[in-house]
């Protein structure tokens, strides 16, 4: 605890600010509300631990077994003042405003490089009939510790063993979890992260280069707008017969080229742009696919409750018909609620209706990945963090023959009422020759990225959760105080080796 002393001054934030301050949520109060000033704070510092232990007969003291650290509760006093009633009303509606925030992150203003996650618990009641008041609340800590503002990143190199390696430097107090990105140069069946702590593998250690180009082979990846130039306007295969009388154009968004609607085109229902690949033949000069993976990356956001719109992506057999889509529209005007829906041959076999705010499965960061996969008589559908399959036997030979793409609005709505952000980029298909894509050789294409989420114990291939990945037995270890070397294997065929590197952000008691 400090004693408060007004003339303190650090230099950042509006004007001068005591040593103590308190941000949450990136915002400190003093800014916030004019008249508030932290006097201090108790509970910042050193920590009660829970003892479990346990007597032996008429020995001299007790056992140790073990020891845990309780929840941390940190109490602000703070002084509040203003000249009139109403404006001491104001002031406190603001604070309670502030404060009634759940896990929030919360910054003291002489450690700014980190913070607790806390929520406001109780507080203590002001003296009535005064506009100059002193005060205090209680922030609850359910995780005691403080964390580092910044992540520290540890980018692997090969050692004089020629493993690949590296070397996390911890200089927090706890141990913490690790993330880890390995991003591939090759093709590649396996990864194992191995530390003196524990051992995460993923794929296949048994996993051969001749099964990878036998069976699976990429026949279309476009990765940008620019590259999508390489499709047909005006063409494609569509869950209805809808005018294709509109044109695309491109955005670039965080420095990636997105394909958007520009000329929305006219129509009495759904009408827009489109566009179409045909698929080309693989290495064997077959045309036509029965298994294959398709997939996209897409952005469906409404900045106002009324925007329409329409996205489409179609795989179409080799008779022009419809396979398979998954086609996400929003329609009504007076509630923000979107569809997407799975269909197989215009059959409708899952509805999923959710609102494409900001914080939505396809608004988050930049979008998201959706998919389709075939294997024989299975079809995958992936939309917003969830897998969907359907069996349809009669189909299981059933051949993809080519992918379209399509934005549209409704009506007479316009450009001007069409969802701001309705974009689409990344679009592949890959052939696969194996009856159950768990079977598919090589998993880890060349380009593609492998997140590991230490946190969440969850594994992420091109940003689509890959839990199947995960080996039996595998330990997500944590990173303890001080040096811990962690090495990565993968498959001998696998050259050049894939990039990699760990993560992680300190923690304090």
């Amino acid at each position: 605890m400090y004693s408060f002393v007004d003339t303190i001054e650090y230099g950042r934030g509006k004007g001068s600010l005591p040593a103590e301050a308190v941000s949450i949520n990136d915002k400190y109060i003093e800014n916030e509300i004019e008249g508030y000033r932290t006097l201090h704070v108790v509970g910042r510092e050193l920590l009660e631990s829970e003892i479990t232990d346990r007597q032996i007969g008429n020995v001299d003291g007790t056992q140790f077994q073990s020891k845990r650290n309780t929840p941390r509760v940190i109490t602000v006093t703070y002084s509040l003042a203003a000249k009139t009633p109403e404006e001491f009303r104001d002031k406190f509606n603001k604070l309670n405003l502030i404060l009634d925030q759940e896990q929030s992150k919360i910054v003291f203003y002489d450690e700014p490089d980190k913070y607790f996650i806390g929520t406001k618990s109780s507080v203590e009641e002001v003296p009535a009939g005064l506009l100059n008041v002193v005060g205090s609340f209680e922030i609850y800590c359910a995780d005691p510790y403080k964390h580092s503002a910044v992540e520290k990143t540890f980018q692997a190199a090969v050692n004089s063993d020629g493993v690949l390696e590296a070397v996390i430097v911890n200089e927090g107090t706890e141990a913490v979890p690790v993330d880890y990105t390995i991003t591939h140069n090759h093709e590649n069946g396996y990864i194992g992260i191995v530390s003196e702590h524990g051992v995460i593998e993923l794929g296949s250690p048994d996993e051969v280069d001749a099964e990878i180009r036998q069976k699976s082979q990429v026949l279309v990846h476009y990765r940008n707008a620019q590259e999508m130039g390489a499709m047909v306007d005006g063409q494609g295969i569509l869950t209805e017969n809808f005018p294709k009388n509109g044109s695309f154009k491109t955005v670039t968004i965080n420095g990636q080229k997105v394909l958007a609607l520009d000329n929305v085109g006219s129509g009495s229902n759904w009408h827009g742009a489109s566009k179409m690949v045909s698929l080309p033949a693989d290495s064997n000069g077959e045309i036509g696919a029965a298994n294959f993976l398709a997939q996209s990356h897409v952005w469906f956001e409404t900045g106002r409750v009324p925007q329409t719109g329409l996205l489409e992506f179609v795989v179409g057999d080799e008779n022009g018909q419809h396979l398979a889509s998954i086609h996400i529209f929003k329609k009504s005007t007076n509630t923000n609620l979107a569809n997407a829906i799975m269909q197989i041959q215009l059959a409708e076999k899952k509805r999923i209706l959710y609102e494409p705010n900001y914080k939505s499965v396809t608004a988050k960061g930049t979008g998201s990945n959706i998919y389709i996969r075939k294997s024989g008589e299975l079809f995958e559908f992936y939309f917003g963090g969830g897998k969907y399959q359907f069996r349809v036997p009669s189909l299981a030979n059933k051949k993809a023959a080519t992918l379209t793409i399509f934005l549209g609005q409704w009506g007479t709505r316009g450009a001007g009422n069409l969802v701001s952000r309705m974009y689409i980029h990344n679009v592949l298909f890959q052939k696969d020759h194996v009856k159950y894509w768990y079977d598919i050789p090589n998993r880890y294409r060349a380009n593609s990225t492998v997140y590991v989420d230490g946190s969440a114990s969850k594994v992420y291939v091109d940003g689509v959760v890959s839990l199947d990945d995960e080996q039996v037995g595998s330990t997500y270890f944590l990173a303890p105080p001080g040096e811990m070397k962690v090495q990565f294997y993968y498959s001998d065929f696998s050259n050049p080796g894939p990039t990699a590197e760990a993560k992680i952000r300190e923690a304090y008691l």
